[in-house]
């Protein structure tokens, strides 16, 4: 049989020894269910969900064209299917996102950085006014004073939030849904869009191994919030409709799920630990059924529900609500639930070409000793590879021309250019400007610019340490010139041995998450003692600002010197700045000054003109430092 197909083999198999010895052979044999047997019915669908709105079931049921097309044709993988709409849609009760929310719920399921009491109190039970608050300036949004936190609020069976996910899922089904949101939070389209991603996601792998916890992760991300949530209805649709089927044909020779157990009890205990209404390990304190009552009591009157103490079927309802892990991401530290917060640390050890192992200060500027090199030239080596490098893009930005970079255009000089340069770099701060030399693991030079913040600490752009989103890699063999001056590094050269940035950048399922821009490099000398280093602060929400840009740009020559431009503060977004000083490759990771302060930084760097939305390409860009992001450049300076 050695010319054969496996599928032929498989026939044959079939035919000579009966279905034992295709058991016996571990063949997997998936059979679509019979005009007669259907994998699922409206009936059924509302075995699983009682509640679940008319209009979404037809539309399911209407869908199976789509729904084989995508080999969602197993008892198990539709399983998992509706598992996971119903954890999306809260049992296919309401395709957009519930943005109604009182005081007590904003204040238990927000975090004070997004939402505070005073915010809190003004924006509550304003559903529409709150959407644009919490996504106004996420996700592609375009700002907290434009409606389209509320247009890309969370819609469809597997829901869509934001216009950067509304415009790439538009292009996979064909429809468009950036243009014309709505169509997002209709039956069909939804789920049209919901179908079209589970195939593109390949999740059909992870539900024939009925690793549920993979299928929330390629549904919802790395934190696979609401992963309790729908093992509540994966396995409600298990026991009361899919395990019945067995013997009907739809799987033969797989391990199904039938060996499990519902603990319905031990399901919502853990929603209610992630929803921070119990504390984690409440089952060894001296009363937990006490303390369990309580915790509902407190759910049930937060929502105006009859105070029971008891899981009722009402309670149940509001816990199995979208509501309860949508933002988990952005919770308090001091709740119960754990907090995934994209402006987290994530570490990474560096590989250099000499790896040195050598190895709290307040961000607060030092002018140092000054002292330069009596033979400041470059060594040979890195005269070479500083001569091969180019600037470095993020993917945002070639984002637009499908990722090609031969067709990018850096748009970031904004006519008239009105770039200095810097012929001395030897006096403050220019000589605490660091120019950053490495490579790519395809040993591609590239160069960005950074700012020594301590002794041994180079603040930059994060695209300038990973190349970002949760399947990108760090790059390697960094080199730091303090006060490159064209041919000479006045301050030697350093080593990068470790680097930290934000985790958003590198937990992102797209690269679009230019919020989290940001990184560190700490290196093996302490050379800001010689160079001195800048100081870092936040910037408020009303200041007027002139901007200074201080950096390495690759398309003046000659090259290897530092360029000033000055602007002022067009645009300020939770994360994010804007302005139209002029830059270009290269000067990402620059720092952003204040004019009139030039010893302490405000920002840094990170893109130019891009895209066709506003205000992106119209302006420069940087990433904002917040008071969130300030203590963690303070950790990072400690370690």
């Amino acid at each position: 049989m050695g010319n054969l197909s496996c599928r032929s083999r498989f026939k044959l198999i079939v035919k000579r020894a009966g279905l034992a010895a295709v058991l016996a052979t571990g063949f997997l044999l998936t059979v679509s269910a019979s005009a007669a047997e259907k994998l699922i019915t409206a009936d059924e669908i509302k075995k699983i969900s009682p509640n679940a709105k008319k209009e979404f079931i037809e539309a399911i049921i209407a869908a199976e064209p789509e729904l084989k097309d995508a080999g969602i044709t197993t008892r198990l993988r539709m399983a998992h299917f509706l598992a996971q709409v119903m954890t999306e849609t809260g049992g296919l009760k309401r395709i957009d996102e519930n943005m109604n929310y009182n005081f007590k719920t904003l204040i238990r399921v927000f975090s004070r950085k997004t939402v505070s009491e005073a915010k809190a109190l003004k924006i509550a039970n304003q559903p529409r006014v709150i959407a644009n608050w919490v996504y106004g300036g996420r996700l592609g949004n375009h700002g907290r004073d434009t409606d389209d936190g509320w247009n890309y609020r969370g819609s469809g069976f597997m829901q869509l939030t934001g216009r950067k996910n509304f415009a790439v899922r538009g292009k996979d089904v064909g429809l468009p849904l950036e243009e014309s949101p709505e169509l997002a939070r209709k039956a069909k389209e939804g789920l049209l869009a919901a179908i079209a991603y589970w195939k593109a996601s390949k999740i059909n792998a992870a539900a024939d191994n009925n690793d549920k916890k993979r299928v929330r992760i390629l549904v919802n991300g790395p934190a696979a919030h609401g992963y309790e949530q729908s093992i509540f209805f994966f396995d409600t649709a298990w026991s009361r409709v899919f395990k019945a089927k067995a013997g009907s044909g739809f799987e033969v020779g797989e391990t199904l799920a039938n060996t499990e157990t519902f603990n319905e009890a031990a399901t919502f205990d853990d929603i209610m630990k992630e929803g921070g209404l119990l504390s984690e390990g409440f089952e060894t304190d001296a009363d937990p059924i006490a303390e369990r009552a309580a915790a509902i009591k407190q759910f049930q009157n937060e929502l105006g529900l009859d105070e029971t103490g008891q899981l009722d079927e009402a309670t149940k309802e509001q816990l199995l609500d979208p509501r309860e892990w949508r933002y988990l991401d952005q919770s308090d530290m001091t709740l119960a639930r754990p907090s995934a917060d994209l402006d987290q640390t994530v570490a990474i050890k560096l590989q250099t070409a000499n790896q040195v192992e050598d190895g709290a200060v307040p961000v607060e500027p030092s002018e140092g000793t000054g002292e330069t090199l009596s033979n400041p030239n470059f060594a040979p080596e890195d005269a070479q590879a500083v001569a091969e490098a180019k600037g470095i893009y993020a993917e945002y930005e070639i984002g637009h021309v499908d990722g090609d970079p031969n067709l990018f255009e850096p748009h970031s000089v904004i006519e008239p250019d009105t770039r200095a340069a810097v012929l001395d770099t030897t006096g403050f701060p220019s000589r605490a400007i660091v120019q950053i030399l490495f490579e790519t693991k395809t040993r591609e030079q590239h160069l960005c610019t950074g700012t020594l913040i301590s002794p041994n600490t180079v603040l930059t752009a994060g695209h300038c340490i990973h190349s970002g989103t949760r399947t990108g890699e760090p790059y390697q063999n960094f080199r730091i010139f303090p006060g490159r001056n064209l041919g000479a590094a006045p301050f030697g050269r350093c080593l990068g041995v470790n680097a930290f940035i934000l985790s958003g950048w590198s937990s992102s399922a797209t690269p679009d998450e230019s919020r989290y821009c940001l990184g560190a490099i700490k290196l093996n000398c302490n050379v800001g003692e010689t160079t001195g280093w800048l100081g870092v602060r936040t910037i408020g929400d009303d200041e007027s600002i002139d901007t200074i840009v201080q950096g390495y740009a690759a398309d003046r020559a000659p090259t290897g010197r530092q360029w000033t431009s000055e602007d002022k503060l067009r645009i300020l977004w939770e994360l994010k700045g804007f302005y139209q000083n002029d830059t270009f490759g290269g000067t990402s990771g620059a720092p952003v000054f204040a004019k009139g302060a030039l010893d302490t930084i405000i920002g840094v760097h990170t893109n130019g003109l891009h895209g066709g939305d506003e205000p992106w390409k119209s302006n420069n860009a940087f990433t904002r430092i917040t008071p969130e992001r300030l203590a963690l450049l303070q950790t990072w300076i400690a370690n």
